[in-house]
């Protein structure tokens, strides 16, 4: 007969078999999924800029996940490895093409663009300052005989030529200098001579706070100085280990119009004026949650987990609280209301919520996220919330209200 002893030593034995196996069959990629971590990697000059650091924090406390950043030129040769969730960088990013040829990732979004810059010294003799026509910064620069340096890096080199070519292929002589040099050798070649280069505004802005030298940014409003950045989610057959939802959940706040605003708002320290321009309108109507792009607008849905406490993300959900919806196709505009009593119904959507039949007071609607109010009148207990907009429902959610 077994005695009570040896039961516990064969139930210890059968614990310790168990964590065993787990420590073997749960690699710690596979640990990381099943956390709040999203891995996000990406290029230089979004981290560099302050950008992530302005923007991620309100992401963070929305959805309670928490953002691992790492930036650097080899953001794809960590994505292959299985180290990240979303990648972004330039979409003409070496890695990118190859990363989508093979298979990796799922299709790129347009999330923000960042932009070259026209510079020259303070006294800008060509007078380009802050001309909205990059063509016709260049061909002041020309016609002026004012000194030019190129450089050879492959984007500001091919902006150089698409201006030159623009602005009529005026004569290079007597004014246009090219020493084969590249980024920081360019210009720290244009400052000795007085010249005009263009390079990356990000990179430009920190070779200045490193180098006293007399040159500024001069022009950098005219989209033909801008490059598109991509947000690509790792797609989960190939990385089924990877936070795939937490990935997604990032790349819609970045494209949500009030984070969009935010990216074009956004300032780095002694420049005023945009760093980061929005680009996610370059997106079809139906990834940015506002409907296909022929046809009538699909039903509003309500996302998995998609209703939250908006004053505290991690709350539970009360009568007469503030409640966070979100999904897709909620709302054919945005608007908000500043004034009580809030409506149940704004003026730039038919759209309404409903809470066991009654109808929510609204703050602000738009097609990817909703205000509301969950009636105060309601008990404790279970109750269905439901998006209306015009004659098309949404899904109900079960919302469960305590104290």
């Amino acid at each position: 007969m077994v005695s009570a002893l040896q039961r516990k030593s064969a139930i210890r034995a059968g614990l310790l078999i168990g964590l065993l196996h787990l420590l073997v069959c749960f690699s710690p990629q596979e640990a990381r999924a099943q956390t709040n971590i999203v891995r996000l990697v990406v290029v230089n000059t979004p981290e560099e800029s302050g950008l992530l650091r302005e923007i991620l924090p309100d992401f963070e406390r929305q959805t309670g996940l928490r953002v691992q950043v790492y930036s650097g030129e080899d953001l794809y040769d960590r994505a292959r490895n299985g180290d990240a969730d979303l990648a972004i960088s330039h979409y003409g990013h070496a890695g990118v093409e190859s990363f989508m040829t093979d298979g990796l990732g799922l299709w790129p979004r347009a999330v923000f663009a960042n932009q070259n810059v026209i510079a020259g010294p303070s006294s800008d003799p060509a007078r380009v300052a802050n001309l909205s026509d990059a063509v016709e910064g260049f061909r002041r620069i020309a016609q002026s005989r004012s000194a030019f340096v190129a450089n050879n890096s492959g984007i500001p080199k091919y902006t150089e030529d698409l201006l030159w070519e623009a602005a009529g292929r005026p004569p290079k002589q007597g004014w246009y200098v090219d020493l084969g040099l590249r980024e920081q050798q360019a210009v720290g070649a244009a400052a000795q001579r007085g010249a005009y280069v263009i390079w990356g505004l990000v990179p430009f802005l920190q070779y200045l706070e490193q180098n006293a030298v007399d040159l500024r940014p001069l022009l950098v409003n005219d989209a033909v100085l801008s490059r598109m950045m991509v947000s690509i989610v790792m797609k989960p057959e190939k990385f089924p280990r990877a936070n795939v939802e937490g990935a997604k959940a990032l790349e819609k706040y970045l494209i949500t119009p009030s984070t969009q605003a935010r990216i074009r708002a956004f300032r780095y320290p002694g420049l005023d004026h945009a760093l980061w321009w929005p680009s996610a309108r370059d997106n079809s109507p139906a990834a940015l949650g506002y409907g296909g792009d022929t046809g009538p607008l699909p039903p509003p849905a309500i996302g998995a987990g998609g209703i939250v406490n908006a004053a505290n993300r991690t709350a539970g959900i009360s009568p007469g609280a503030i409640v966070e919806i979100y999904g897709t196709n909620m709302a054919v505009s945005t608007c908000s209301v500043d004034a009580l009593p809030w409506p149940t119904q704004l003026p730039c959507s038919p759209t309404r919520v409903t809470v066991s039949g009654r109808d929510a007071p609204l703050l602000y609607v738009s097609p990817v996220q909703i205000n509301a109010q969950i009636p105060s009148e309601l008990g404790l207990g279970s109750v269905s919330v439901t998006v209306i907009r015009g004659a098309a429902q949404s899904n109900t959610v079960v919302v469960v209200l305590g104290r």
